[in-house]
């Protein structure tokens, strides 16, 4: 094992685990300089396009977006895994980093996976045919004093090929982890057909509610849904969603991507590097040719992620959201290059309501393997039974108080 380091650059090299990979070394490359990240761009997206799990969120036309407008104020890093075949090296794993230096109010510093406020997937990128070689590297350098005694595997898969790995590695390594957070979001996957589907996830009464309100909509004007294809105006979709979103309840309450320059750039810079890369998928339902609802989603590999959504609520009452997700669902059931599309919402949306399948999401606290870590994940399932008791004993003091009132 041989470490470098200097301000931008640290580097461990290790010797990878497993048949067939005694001539495969695995170098570990932590990046606090982004502007070397752009050496990487093809290789990064070559690994995307294999990676074991996909996640559009840390595929590199979103993450450097990103760390561009995002990043301020915060203390991040990349880690990049390269395996060195024959000379050349070939990227396995991408992992963006958060450090802390404080883990939830106690005195011990860790990494976590880098989430930003518009990041709804943390699973790193990790080539297939390398995964376990990658990981084991990566949990080794967490290991040296590049890394700190706590690593937080925050907004992960909680189930899968990812999930069972990091699993497998913990238990051979012997590292004490935690599952901090746990909870399923909505998940599309098709039916043998869109009526079908539509019939199993919204009530006979929910839908005849839905096809007059289309109706009372169409008579006010044109109605229309329509798609961004490859050969459209992305600049113009992109200005419209903005626009639509800003006249929202989120633009009322400065949420919205033009609400604040950093994130605005942030959505325009990976909206257009998304649609050059045929990764884009925005859908819009209008009256009289002007956007009254807009979905936009991501596509990765043969999986898809919704991002946002936005309506107008002058039209409030046709329910115009459902309305485009109802369309959104049929045009899903006719793109059989897509399996899947993770909500990427949380579990009180009103996605839940008519997509049926569900995915785990959850965050997974780590050891390195040092004990103070270890002390630390012993510690936090004492730390929140005692904060359960106390909030219970100040309910009934509270109670007990108001009773002799």
């Amino acid at each position: 094992m041989q470490m470098q380091s200097n301000s931008n650059i640290v580097t461990l090299d290790t010797a990878a685990e497993g048949p067939g990979s005694a001539s495969r070394k695995m170098t570990v490359v932590f990046i606090k300089n982004f502007e070397m990240l752009e050496d990487y761009i093809q290789a990064w997206e070559d690994l995307a396009a294999d990676a074991l799990e996909p996640n559009p969120f840390y595929e590199p036309w979103m993450l450097m977006p990103a760390l561009d407008s995002l990043a301020a104020g915060k203390d991040l890093g990349v880690v990049l895994v390269l395996a060195m075949d024959q000379q050349k090296p070939v990227l396995c794993g991408v992992f963006p980093l958060e450090k802390k230096a404080r883990y939830r109010g106690l005195p011990v510093a860790g990494f976590s996976l880098w989430r930003h406020i518009y990041c709804a997937l943390c699973t790193p990128l990790i080539r297939r045919d390398c995964a376990r070689q990658c990981l084991d590297a990566f949990l080794d350098w967490l290991a040296t004093e590049c890394g700190g005694p706590l690593m937080e595997f925050n907004s992960i898969s909680g189930e899968g090929c990812f999930h069972e790995l990091l699993n497998d590695c913990l238990l051979k390594r012997g590292h004490p982890s935690f599952v901090c957070e746990s909870y399923a979001r909505a998940l599309f996957r098709p039916m043998e057909s869109a009526d079908k589907y539509l019939q199993t996830a919204i009530s006979p009464k929910h839908r005849k509610d839905l096809r007059r309100k289309q109706k009372r909509l169409s008579e006010k004007g044109q109605l229309t849904f329509d798609e961004l294809d490859a050969g459209g105006d992305a600049e113009r979709w992109i200005d419209e969603f903005l626009a639509l979103e800003a006249s929202s309840w989120k633009g009322k309450q400065g949420g919205a991507f033009a609400c604040d320059e950093a994130n605005r750039d942030y959505f325009v810079a990976m909206a257009r590097e998304a649609f050059l890369r045929g990764k884009l998928l925005m859908s819009a339902m209008r009256l009289d040719g002007k956007p009254i609802a807009q979905k936009f989603s991501f596509v990765s590999g043969r999986a898809s992620f919704a991002f946002k959504i936005a309506f107008d609520e002058y039209y409030a009452l046709f329910s115009p959201g459902m309305l485009l997700e109802v369309e959104n669902i049929r045009r899903l059931h006719a793109r059989p290059d897509i399996k899947w599309m993770d909500s990427c919402a949380a579990p009180i949306h009103f996605i839940n309501r008519i997509w049926h399948d569900r995915r785990t999401i959850q965050t997974v606290l780590v050891s390195t393997g040092r004990r103070s870590g270890a002390f630390v994940i012993l510690l936090i399932p004492f730390l929140r039974w005692l904060n359960r008791a106390l909030r219970a004993f100040s309910r009934r003091q509270y109670t007990q108080k108001e009773s002799q009132q």
